[in-house]
């Protein structure tokens, strides 16, 4: 079994609140809070905390060597160039696209990306994506 068939990108909005409340308690661990003074303060109980601890992770944005984005294109010619260009003018490399067939003029690639050299956060990047031209969303998946 791969990672992709064990794992899902989800928004917290749709998950119950405890998953975000998992993440706080690990967050405070980290500062030295001990887990039952972090279990109080956030209002969640240890057993909760023990069931989903091991399971529940805050996605890392940090700069790294790599990023995997996920792209949801129209399908008008240069969509898919126009993306390539934007990438290479950040002085980033882009190492893999796989792209699904265009369903209903909406075409889905992800990238992935040599970040190595680029200038500015990714989270600024993604931004920046979803404001081209032809883009209707962009997310990062995965920094490494």
């Amino acid at each position: 079994m791969s990672l992709s068939d064990e794992y899902f990108v989800i928004h917290k909005k749709v998950l119950p609140d405890y998953f975000d409340k998992v993440i706080q308690i690990k967050e405070k661990v980290v500062e030295g809070m001990n887990v039952s003074d972090a279990c109080k303060e956030v209002g969640l109980s240890r057993s909760t905390f023990y069931k989903y601890k091991d399971y529940v992770n805050r996605p890392t944005t940090k700069v790294g060597k790599r990023i995997i984005v996920s792209i949801k294109l129209k399908d008008e010619p240069g969509s898919l160039s126009d993306i390539l260009n934007d990438v290479a003018s950040r002085n980033a490399n882009i190492l893999a696209i796989n792209q699904e067939l265009p369903i209903h003029n909406i075409a889905f690639v992800t990238l992935t990306i040599s970040i190595m050299n680029m200038k500015m956060s990714v989270l600024e990047f993604v931004d920046e994506l979803k404001k081209k031209k032809n883009v209707i969303d962009a997310n990062l998946l995965a920094v490494e």
